[in-house]
């Protein structure tokens, strides 16, 4: 039995002849009574009685057409499903992000991409990047968003990824407020800064710093997860930390200065494992955030 044989059968119970339903579906009469003659036989069962006026369903016919009915509206259901995921509409999304990065771009990719595809269900993972990494290599993840730009990845990172730029992030020097007329050229003299910890799979913040400020007899560092964890020991006084604009708008205590030269802007990239299938889903996820990586980056302009 097939869903052909199940379609000819309910036309034909519904027009209430043979040849009637044959003009119904377009077709001539001879396909459609061998197709329920044939159904007939593998069920070994009559599902139709035949009359002079025309035919109508036996009992077995009224049961098959209940059941049958549904099977025929499951399988459009599903064939309907599977086109939406083709179609990247519907489906599951494991995205991984670094805190930071929420507040510069994923966000905004979110809120576009559930405006496009509202049936997507969309996971998000805050976390460290080399746990997002890892979540990448395990298959726990099926993309991540990261501020590194390519030529901050470990050549491990490398191997394993594939990725896609999105937008620049400017960096700014987030200084208790009282210490905002200082001026400390090229950055020296700021005294501790308050940095994320070194990492194995990235290198940033902490390498630029420490290598720009190594004979800065004041230089000292307070280790801390995220740039964002930073603002509260910087609004407390203890020091200066690198941060972005949109972090630390929140902040009164907290001032913002222009960074040094030497410390270039970060970039927010995209990674996927290599190898891996891009899924239509994915394929949307990276769609959206060329978009808004473009119309950022057109602002700024």
């Amino acid at each position: 039995m097939d869903f052909r044989q199940l379609e000819y059968f309910k036309a034909v119970v519904e027009a209430g002849s043979v040849s009637q339903a044959a003009k119904n579906l377009s077709m001539t009469q001879p396909p459609v009574s061998l197709a329920i003659a044939k159904l007939e036989r593998e069920l070994g069962v009559r599902l139709l009685d035949r009359t002079a006026k025309g035919v109508h369903p036996t009992n077995a016919g009224l049961y098959l057409l209940a059941n049958g009915g549904r099977l025929v509206a499951d399988r459009d259901r599903l064939v309907g499903t599977l086109s939406m995921m083709g179609e990247g509409v519907v489906g599951d999304l494991r995205i991984g992000v670094e805190p930071m990065v929420v507040n510069e771009v994923v966000a905004d990719v979110l809120a576009e991409f559930i405006e496009q595809t509202p049936r997507v269900r969309v996971s998000l993972t805050d976390a460290a990047p080399d746990a997002i990494l890892r979540g990448l290599r395990v298959g726990e993840l099926d993309m991540a968003c990261v501020p590194f730009r390519p030529d901050e990845f470990a050549d491990f990172v490398s191997d394993i990824c594939e990725w896609q730029t999105i937008v620049k992030i400017d960096v700014k020097l987030a200084v208790p407020r009282w210490r905002a007329r200082e001026y400390h050229p090229g950055g020296r003299g700021w005294g501790r800064w308050i940095l994320p910890y070194r990492l194995a799979a990235f290198q940033g913040m902490p390498e630029a710093v420490e290598g720009a400020l190594s004979d800065d007899k004041s230089f000292e560092v307070l280790e801390v997860s995220t740039p964002q964890t930073a603002l509260p020991f910087v609004a407390a006084g203890l020091g200066v930390a690198p941060v972005t604009q949109r972090i630390a708008e929140k902040y009164e205590a907290v001032a913002l200065v222009d960074a040094p030269q030497w410390l270039e802007p970060m970039q927010a990239t995209l990674l996927w494992r290599r190898g891996a299938e891009i899924t239509p889903v994915m394929q949307r996820w990276l769609d959206v955030t060329r978009k808004v990586g473009a119309r950022r980056q057109a602002q700024e302009m």
